[in-house]
């Protein structure tokens, strides 16, 4: 009843999220930017976000190396397809990443060791995109009306930072323990413990940290990438250093566990911050749109694979 209830919410605030943003555009406008979009230019943009996705697969598999047996190469595709299926439902766009945890760890039973993997391999494409977002920022300092984009990209980036040097930080584990234990929650401290002790085996393999963030900066560039092709295609000229910094936050923004996979979030995000540099609404709405479509398309293949996946 309560995933009912849970889902009929998201569902409900994504509509109003839609109705808000169509509320008030020329839907002649908004129709004719679609209409005169270039298909080939978008096409290719969704190809380099498979070639962004086969990324992510190679640097969590570099990932698990040291703390658990790999699936094989086939088995983690279809494992990460369908944690994209499972992104579209669950409460943020890093909902899919418990699904992919569970079904990499089923076989061997490393459930604490996948789950620092997992954990990594997003850490680290969310570090590479602060480190993105920050350097743009100064490189060229960017003032937008209304929205303190540099005080929410330097906030998230101190948080991040702290929150990863608490994972890593023996104190704050043996800190966290002896609170479990004193509330009579045993069974969830020795889960902490095996959690705990695989990031602290990550923690020696510092080449290879570095090497998942280098791999991280290189998928971060694709995927912003993508959104400028987006924007090629729709015809747009927007310059590129607004994408470094805006589809960072958008990603933050789109993050906000109140809508099915972000979604009205993201084009408000897009209508807000391109809106703000002079792109007309119905352009930015549609941009938006087309980062929601091609994600939803790239999820798709994932609910066949589950179903394949689970039977078997």
């Amino acid at each position: 009843m309560k995933t009912k209830v849970f889902a009929c919410t998201k569902l409900a605030i994504t509509a109003l999220l839609f109705i808000y943003i169509f509320n008030n555009i020329d839907f002649k406008h908004f129709g004719d930017t679609l209409k005169n979009a270039r298909l080939d230019i978008l096409c290719y943009g969704f190809l380099v976000l498979w070639i962004a996705h086969f990324i992510c697969i190679y640097r969590w598999k570099l990932l698990m190396r040291p703390l658990m047996p790999v699936p094989p190469v086939s088995k983690l595709f279809g494992i990460y397809c369908i944690g994209l299926f499972f992104n579209l439902t669950f409460p943020t766009v890093v909902g899919g990443d418990i699904v992919k945890m569970y079904y990499a760890a089923k076989p061997s039973k490393s459930y604490a060791q996948s789950f620092a993997a997992t954990f990594l391999d997003r850490d680290a494409g969310m570090f590479a995109m602060m480190i993105i977002a920050g350097i743009a920022i100064l490189v060229h300092p960017i003032s937008v009306p209304g929205i303190p984009v540099p005080l929410i990209i330097w906030s998230a980036f101190a948080a991040f930072v702290a929150g990863n040097i608490a994972i890593f930080a023996p104190y704050f584990h043996r800190r966290l323990n002896q609170l479990l234990r004193r509330l009579h929650l045993a069974k969830i401290a020795t889960k902490v413990d095996l959690i705990s002790s695989a990031f602290q085996i990550m923690g020696k393999h510092r080449v290879l940290l570095l090497g998942s963030l280098f791999i991280s900066v290189v998928n971060q560039f694709l995927v912003i990438s993508i959104t400028w092709i987006m924007a090629l295609g729709l015809r747009l000229n927007i310059a590129p250093l607004w994408f470094f910094v805006f589809v960072p936050v958008i990603t933050l923004i789109s993050m906000i566990p109140i809508s099915l996979n972000g979604m009205g979030l993201r084009e408000y995000a897009f209508m807000s911050l391109f809106g703000a540099i002079g792109v007309d609404r119905e352009s930015c709405i549609a941009l938006g749109l087309l980062s929601s479509i091609i994600t939803i398309l790239a999820s798709l293949p994932g609910g066949i694979v589950y179903i394949f996946f689970r039977n078997r």
